[in-house]
């Protein structure tokens, strides 16, 4: 029945896939804490205007637009960075640069589900604005190899390495124009470039990107001098990035013929890679003129994101105990008056102070030898009765359901009584 299920596309997260993701979001955000970047979290529904100007060809023809009560043209964020941009225009600018910012969020956008895509999706990221050059650039480079690193699979990623300006300088020097230059990139990041070859077999930069989709990096910078347009610098740039990074990173390369579909890089761009998907599971790039599009003074940034549900399909790593607390412990009254249930109460605040997760036995049997195996079921390590008895006698009784030990503990409990037990 419509309305029963859920929307095509997207997914109700539970169980180990939950715990996957949610350790990786944990690993990310403990790494970008540690770089100094802050946390920022920003709506889900922006204006459409803010994504139809730079996020290229593809992300705009898969957008959730709609119309709010009011008639204003509204969108799902397809991605993240132009919602940091856009705070950042807002509430940043006067403060002292360069800002680091994280987000972990979910993004929207109307694709055809398959393996690995979904049409809701989780983006876990962070934006350097307000600095340019080498050491930034390496900075969330190094940052999204720690992140790897800490997940178990620094070592069977790729990380694939290229410089969008080196395309930037060539689509300039032939005079195209913007969005005929983000209809070319959005080819080539299809890997159609045959059909953008063919759009520029009249111009003089086209031996020049024939070499670069082939690899030849002498070739290339040989075209592209003879035409009054040198990319030497730029490749040399790219060149000095991977000598860098590939000792944090060691399966690095530069792919010369590789672009990112997204319509505001300027600079470096990269991708990560996984030899058991067909897809990049992260990518990332500098933009330096995305906050000046959106009319505000200059200011050139860098970032990457994570895709959290693609990397959850490469991770290896058993998560499934890893976000549980390691003992758990159920309380059960035998009886239900004044004295039990205010004891209980109180054992219950107690056990979660020491951190303990602790909650009472809703079952209604009074036989606790036909309980426990229900209770390790259900994943308790400790079992706390109190009956008449014990409140009588002035203490309580816990029993370890994985040893089979059996403590008695006097009343007035305290924290540390719980300690040498839990």
């Amino acid at each position: 029945m419509e309305g029963l299920s859920t929307v095509r596309g997207m997914r109700d997260l539970f169980g180990d896939e939950l715990n996957r993701i949610e350790y990786i979001r944990q690993v990310f955000e403990k790494n970008a804490q540690l770089f100094g970047y802050s946390k920022i979290e920003l709506p889900i529904v922006e204006y459409f205007k803010l994504f139809e100007v730079k996020s290229g060809e593809e992300i705009r023809e898969s957008m959730y637009v709609f119309l709010d009560k009011a008639g204003r043209e509204l969108a799902l964020r397809p991605e993240i960075t132009p919602s940091i941009v856009r705070t950042y225009i807002e509430h940043f600018q006067h403060f002292p640069k360069p800002i680091r910012l994280y987000y972990y969020g979910t993004v929207y956008r109307y694709d055809e589900p398959q393996y690995g895509r979904y049409r809701e999706f989780r983006q876990a990221g962070v934006e350097m604005i307000g600095s340019s050059g080498l050491l930034s650039d390496l900075e969330v480079l190094l940052l999204l190899g720690n992140i790897y690193k800490d997940l178990g699979l620094v070592s069977k990623i790729r990380l694939k390495i290229n410089n969008i300006g080196i395309y930037r300088k060539l689509f300039n020097c032939e005079g195209i124009n913007e969005r005929q230059q983000e209809h070319l990139l959005h080819l080539i990041d299809k890997n159609r470039k045959d059909e953008a070859l063919k759009l520029l077999e009249n111009s003089k930069i086209y031996r020049t990107l024939a070499e670069l989709f082939d690899g030849n990096e002498s070739n290339a910078i040989e075209e592209s001098n003879k035409i009054g347009c040198s990319i030497s610098d730029n490749i040399s740039y790219t060149k000095l990035i991977l000598e860098n990074i590939k000792n944090f990173i060691p399966n690095s390369y530069i792919d010369l013929g590789f672009v990112r579909g997204l319509a505001y890089y300027t600079g470096i761009i990269f991708e990560v890679e996984h030899p058991s998907v067909p897809f990049s599971i992260a990518g990332g790039g500098r933009y330096d003129n995305l906050v000046e599009v959106y009319g505000a003074t200059h200011t050139p940034a860098v970032g990457f994101a994570i895709g959290v549900d693609r990397t959850s399909l490469v991770l290896e790593k058993d998560v499934s105990s890893l976000n549980e607390k390691s003992n758990r412990a159920i309380i059960l009254l035998l009886v239900q008056d004044t004295k039990t249930i205010q004891l209980g109460l109180q054992i219950l605040e107690l056990l979660h102070e020491v951190g303990v997760v602790a909650n009472f036995s809703l079952k209604s049997s009074t036989s606790v030898s036909k309980l426990i195996p229900d209770f390790l079921k259900e994943g308790y390590s400790h079992l706390v009765i109190i009956g008449n008895k014990e409140v009588e006698g002035g203490y309580v009784t816990v029993k370890d359901l994985r040893t089979r030990k059996q403590y008695e503990l006097r009343i007035p409990l305290s924290a540390e009584s719980l300690k040498q037990i839990f």
